[in-house]
């Protein structure tokens, strides 16, 4: 019974996830069709990325993923599997894989088709033969020119005495669910460009010196204080992420309070001798 992973930017309120779904479950009836995320944001590769590569990493061996971004083929937008040894990314050559998959080890492979298609039915037939344990090299030819992009990085500005780092502008690549918003920022790059020095995070008129490990890390003596309050920490994925604490869709979280919806910047601000 293949595993099959779901991304894409479909949305629940369409057809045409339960189109595709259909059209997968035809060809492989047998099939775990598991859903990650139909909600990301059309045509923007940081989100993407950020789904991608931290929503897919622990599936077992051999899982297949579809990744439905920008998921139509035409000759410009070739249809392509990659494979990184352990798992299958059935998509589109749009750089979107690649990029996820960057440090890894990876092969790229093209898919042949006919016409433009939707809904991913060539990739649908890849994904029969992958279920057979047919491997990629003995059905289907290398693609040595596959599109890479590069993903937005934060802005840097140097002291002119130190060339030390003295001020980081990263912007808000995803706002998730709680309205938390994580940044194109990682824990190993602030730390390089930090080199412990002390640092203030400011976005508008709110300030903070201190990045919290947990969203409840709080002294006991502030909670009753703490909620509303704006706090920093880098999550579970390494990335930097600014939260309102006990944040709801009511109360509002640092999307709405703070105005960190995607793109927008913040700075961190480092001491300088």
């Amino acid at each position: 019974m293949p595993i099959i992973t779901l991304t894409t930017d479909f949305g629940i309120r369409n057809p045409d996830l339960g189109y595709l779904k259909g059209l997968i479950l035809q060809a492989l009836p047998q099939s775990q069709l598991i859903d990650i995320s139909h909600n990301a944001l059309p045509f923007d590769t940081d989100e993407a990325v950020y789904i991608i590569k931290n929503a897919l990493s622990e599936f077992p061996n051999g899982t297949i993923h579809f990744i439905g971004l920008d998921s139509e083929s035409y000759p410009g937008q070739k249809p392509v599997l990659i494979s990184n040894g352990k798992h299958f990314f059935l998509g589109n050559d749009n750089g979107i894989i690649p990029a996820a998959l960057q440090g890894q080890n990876f092969q790229v492979y093209q898919i042949p088709f006919e016409k433009p298609q939707e809904f991913m039915q060539a990739h649908i037939q890849v994904a029969k033969q992958l279920s057979k344990g047919i491997m990629p090299q003995d059905f289907l030819s290398l693609f040595k020119d596959y599109k890479e992009i590069k993903l937005s990085k934060p802005m840097l500005r140097y002291d002119d005495k130190s060339s030390q780092v003295k001020l980081i502008s990263p912007k808000v690549i995803y706002v998730d669910n709680y309205g938390n918003a994580v940044f194109n920022l990682t824990r190993t790059a602030f730390d390089k460009w930090r080199n412990k020095r002390k640092f203030v995070i400011k976005t508008g008129h709110n300030e903070i010196d201190k990045i919290v490990d947990f969203y409840n890390d709080v002294d006991d003596n502030q909670i009753v204080t703490a909620a509303g309050k704006m706090f920093a920490r880098f999550n579970h994925y390494g990335y930097f992420e600014i939260f309102i604490y006990k944040s709801n869709h009511i109360t509002g979280g640092a999307d709405t309070l703070l105005g960190l919806r995607k793109n927008q910047l913040i700075n961190i601000v480092f001491e300088t001798s």
